[in-house]
């Protein structure tokens, strides 16, 4: 449901532009109506955490699922571009609700042995939900640009499931004054915020600067590019069904060096391609990190965090992944004007590259 979010309406914005052509500033509203779940994402996912500590987190799950349901399906009614984005505000809310109580309601109900492979069956299922988002939101918008905000109407039958399905998480890790106790400020929760920043920087290029490479390089049109970053989604599930038993092998420090030495050799690898086939092998590999990153990020805070305060950094960790989103193509466009989008891929993979060689090094100056 989270990755829906943008890559559902991706494929409705030309018919969205062309409906409200006569509006001011279409081209840059419009554009919003894509960015602007991300802000609210940001800035109230922390704030969401805490309340949900305070009165539960089902409870704001439940209400993360209507808002979702309104502000996602609005799309299919409202007349104007205003109340389209005050409708994309309201999913930007109910995003927020659902990611920052989800994975704490998952681990919750879980031994710390069994955190891994619920993490990984979670990473599989965003990675499945990538490639139906892309396939059914282009089939939708062929119908009419309004056709795929009818996808987050699929948020009813899960709230339903969730309502009669779902227990409260114990009390035990929400506290027992119902207020949590413990900071997601520490050092190491510190550290995995900046590695999750730099995670989703460097992937965030595929979606935001590959549409545009391919293009250049093979004549790619929006079949082949949404096929290519289909194929990084299917990639990115597999490895979240196999998640579990990478855990009980590696720690999750072992695991984050792979996830970003595979954005290293795979942006590397976007990047210096003379034609599609080499593209596809590297969005392959970039696929296998994202694969990995949300579990291990995820695993990794959860083990690193006072249960009670888990939803508290499960919050914080949501608004840095946003804000990473946010940022990416704002920080990738001087290096595209100087360098060109292969070099701005080169360079994302040396940016994977060089974490990789700091975690390494960390791990062995540790010991």
């Amino acid at each position: 449901m989270t990755i829906m979010a943008s890559a559902t309406i991706t494929p409705a914005l030309p018919g969205m532009e062309r409906h409200f052509g006569a509006a001011t500033h279409v081209e840059v509203l419009v554009r919003l109506v894509l960015t602007l779940p991300a802000v609210v994402i940001m800035v109230v996912a922390p704030l969401l955490a805490h309340l949900s500590a305070r009165i539960g987190r089902v409870r704001v799950l439940l209400a993360g699922l209507v808002l979702y349901t309104v502000g996602g399906g609005s799309g299919l009614l409202v007349g104007s571009l205003p109340a389209l984005l005050v409708g994309r505000a309201v999913l930007g809310v109910g995003i927020a609700a659902i990611m920052t109580t989800a994975t704490a309601l998952l681990v919750d109900h879980h031994p710390p042995a069994e955190h891994g492979r619920v993490l990984g069956l979670q990473g599989a299922a965003i990675g499945f939900g990538g490639v139906i988002a892309m396939l059914v939101g282009g089939a939708l918008a062929e119908l009419d640009w309004r056709g795929p905000f009818a996808v987050y109407l699929l948020a009813v039958p899960v709230l339903v499931l969730v309502s009669r399905t779902v227990p409260e998480a114990p009390s035990a890790v929400r506290g027992p004054d119902g207020k949590g106790a413990g900071s997601p400020w520490t050092p190491p929760l510190l550290g995995l915020y900046v590695l999750t920043f730099l995670s989703i920087t460097a992937f965030y290029t595929v979606p935001t600067q590959a549409p545009f490479w391919l293009a250049e390089i093979g004549g790619a049109g929006p079949a082949v590019t949404g096929a290519l970053i289909a194929a990084l989604n299917l990639m990115m599930a597999v490895v979240g069904l196999n998640y579990g038993r990478l855990r009980a092998r590696w720690d999750y420090r072992a695991l984050a060096v792979v996830v970003f030495a595979s954005y290293a050799v795979g942006l590397v690898l976007i990047g210096t391609a003379v034609n599609l086939w080499m593209a596809a092998a590297g969005m392959v590999v970039v696929g296998l990190g994202v694969g990995l990153s949300n579990p291990t990020l995820n695993g990794w805070t959860v083990a690193a965090v006072d249960p009670a305060a888990r939803t508290r950094a499960l919050g914080l960790l949501t608004s840095v992944l946003f804000l990473a989103q946010f940022t990416s193509p704002l920080i990738a466009q001087p290096v595209v004007d100087a360098t060109g989008l292969g070099g701005t891929f080169v360079l994302a993979g040396v940016l994977g590259a060089a974490v990789a060689v700091v975690l390494v090094l960390v791990a062995v100056l540790r010991r």
